[in-house]
């Protein structure tokens, strides 16, 4: 069995995914990696964008403690959370790294504890394949690199180049770091 879905299928269900809705505020603990399909373990964008589509609270207060995960589904949460009529808040209580920071920098707020941290870095991905399918798969990498750049850029009000450089090197913001470079607004 490939290691990474042994690993996946050793961890399923270790995470925490879960909704409290209340009328006045709900939250939502996402305490697992971001995926496409939830069969492995993960928390998937479609059963997350259910969830928070059915909350109709004025207040969502979104608790993140993630590795990350898939891109794609990690840009489709983001997107359901910018949508949401809601003001929803981000709490980094341990980490947002990958594509759980673009989802704590899609809310209307984000705040992060003593001890936390965000983590951003280039796109990456697993290939197999002839030349040919590596190329695509580095074009593919690149574009998507551009889009996060721009996206970190409209966060945070970072430079281009600064913010490629941080995902360069895979960067990691403590809590100060986090709130004096805009990931963060307290």
């Amino acid at each position: 069995m490939n290691p990474l879905l042994r690993l996946l299928a050793e961890n399923r269900g270790i995470g925490n995914f879960v909704v409290e809705n209340a009328e006045d505020e709900a939250t939502i603990f996402l305490y697992d990696a971001v995926v496409s399909d939830s069969y492995w373990g993960g928390v998937s964008a479609l059963d997350f964008v259910k969830e928070l589509h059915a909350i109709k609270s004025p207040v969502i207060h979104l608790r993140i403690n993630c590795p990350g995960g898939e891109g794609f589904a990690g840009r489709a949460m983001a997107t359901a959370i910018r949508e949401h009529p809601s003001t929803v808040v981000a709490h980094v209580d341990g980490y947002a790294a990958s594509a759980a920071s673009w989802i704590a920098l899609s809310c209307d707020e984000v705040r992060i504890s003593a001890g936390g941290y965000f983590m951003i870095h280039k796109a990456m991905t697993v290939a197999w394949g002839n030349a040919d399918e590596f190329k695509k798969q580095a074009g593919l990498l690149d574009k998507m690199d551009a889009t996060l750049v721009e996206g970190y850029v409209v966060a945070t009000g970072q430079s281009p180049e600064k913010i490629a450089e941080w995902m360069a090197e895979e960067t990691w913001f403590n809590a100060e770091e986090s709130v004096r470079y805009g990931f963060a607004d307290s």
